[in-house]
Order: C-alpha cells, then sequence, then structure tokens
C-alpha cells in the first residue's frame, strides 16, 4: 500500500486525535475513566469498554506503528502489517491491546499514552517526505512505502485518516452527558 498523504498532511490529523484524547483525559475524572461498559461503538458489539480500556486499546496501535518503524529502519517486516490484514488477526490485536494493560492502573494508562503519542508525533515531525515515500526494505506483494505501512496500522477502516477516537466515541458531548447522568 502506497502512502495516501505526506507526514506533513498526517501529522495535523493525528494531532486532532491526540488533543481530543488528551481533553478528555483532562474533562473526565478517574471513576468516569474507569467506568465499564461506556464505550458503545467499534467493531465489536461483545466489547464492554471503560474509557481506561479504550485508551489502552489506541495505544496498541501506536505502539505497534512505532515497533513497525523501528522494523522498517532494520530492513524488517513487523508482524502487526500481516496482522492489520486479517480479519480474525485484527480482532486479536483489537482485545490483546486492552488485555495486555488490565492490570496496569489509570496513571500507567494515561502516562503510556502520553509516551506513545508523543514519540509518534515526533516521528511524523522528523520524517521526510522521502523517507515516507520509500519502498519497503522486504518483499511486499504490493508495492509499499513507509506512510502506507503505517496507514495500514493507524487508518485501516472504518476509521477517518489518522482518527481512531471517533470510531468509539463519535459524538464527545453525548458521551459525557451519559457518563454523568
Amino acid at each position: 500500500m502506497l502512502a495516501s498523504v505526506d507526514p506533513m498532511e498526517a501529522l495535523p490529523l493525528l494531532r486532532i486525535e491526540h488533543q481530543a484524547v488528551r481533553e478528555l483525559i483532562d474533562e473526565l475524572t478517574d471513576a468516569e475513566m474507569t467506568r465499564p461498559d461506556t464505550i458503545r461503538y467499534g467493531l465489536y458489539s461483545d466489547q464492554k469498554l471503560s474509557f481506561k480500556d479504550l485508551l489502552a486499546h489506541l495505544i496498541c496501535y501506536e505502539a505497534y506503528a512505532l515497533e513497525a518503524i523501528d522494523a522498517w529502519h532494520r530492513g524488517e517486516k513487523h508482524w502487526i502489517s500481516d496482522a492489520m490484514a486479517s480479519p480474525r488477526e485484527s480482532r486479536r490485536v483489537h482485545y490483546a491491546g486492552i488485555a495486555d494493560r488490565a492490570a496496569c492502573s489509570l496513571v500507567e494508562v494515561v502516562a503510556e499514552w502520553e509516551a506513545t503519542q508523543a514519540a509518534l508525533e515526533n516521528f511524523f515531525v522528523e520524517v521526510s517526505c522521502d523517507t515516507w515515500r520509500t519502498l519497503a526494505p522486504y518483499p511486499t506483494n504490493e508495492a509499499t512505502d513507509l506512510g502506507g505501512m503505517l496507514e495500514a496500522i493507524l487508518v485501516a477502516p472504518p476509521r477517518p485518516m489518522y482518527r481512531h477516537l471517533p470510531v468509539h466515541i463519535p459524538d464527545v458531548d453525548h458521551y459525557i452527558q451519559q457518563l454523568r447522568r
């Protein structure tokens, strides 16, 4: 897959995503963030997520993207690239990201989100368009550049470009109202 946008186009979208999540972190109380079964939207109807769980879910894709960038620079294909192409594996990734952080405190999850989003934004700031458009250093079935590999991880449908939160919380004001009823 080839990137559909350059990094300077992707970065503002990613920042909108991160700002929206940050605003929720700042707005919600600890009790609201850890209350189970408050996330009503997403691909899987059996999920019973709290906002803390959603943060864990959001973290996993960005953390895997960072790992995939490191693997790319070593000339290797990260396993997440193949996992995102398989509905079964994609579902496993979805739930594993949450399960992997279930024992973490809210403070730990927020701290990991902060570190992960900062590292990803920093990469987008520093990457050149030439590097972004560099073809995969490993065999692929279709032409894949670095930006396209990242889009496959971070922008998998039905997500809008570099936005993941709206898939799970399409209306932030409504979400907050429901929490505070």
